[in-house]
């Protein structure tokens, strides 16, 4: 009974997570030396209170099969990083990332 319940428990844990992950939605995403506009994106979002957050996938373009490293990067290096926005805010991100200065 004390196993079914804990299988129940984490089974319920990894539904949440799930479904709290499905909530954040991707605008914009970066490699390397693009990367600073992304940041300054994020910096513009957060101060008219709009929630995101940065996330860095550690592994290289290369190993999620977008494009060899090589070719982006001399050294082989380089991770993406992507704005996420909270469903709740992506009209609003749309918005304020229109108006946002391309020149930083």
């Amino acid at each position: 009974m004390e196993m079914s319940l804990m299988l129940l428990v984490v089974a319920l844990l990894g539904v949440w997570l799930v479904v709290r992950s499905k909530r954040w939605k991707t605008l914009l995403t970066a490699t390397g030396p693009n990367s600073e506009l992304l940041h300054a994106k994020y910096e513009h979002l957060k101060s008219n209170n709009v929630k995101c957050k940065l996330v860095t996938d550690a592994s290289t373009v290369s190993e999620v099969g977008i494009v060899q490293s090589a070719d982006v990067f001399p050294n082989g290096s380089g991770a993406v990083i992507k704005l996420k926005v909270h469903e709740k805010h992506v009209e609003q991100a749309k918005g304020l990332l229109e108006e946002f200065p391309e020149a930083v």
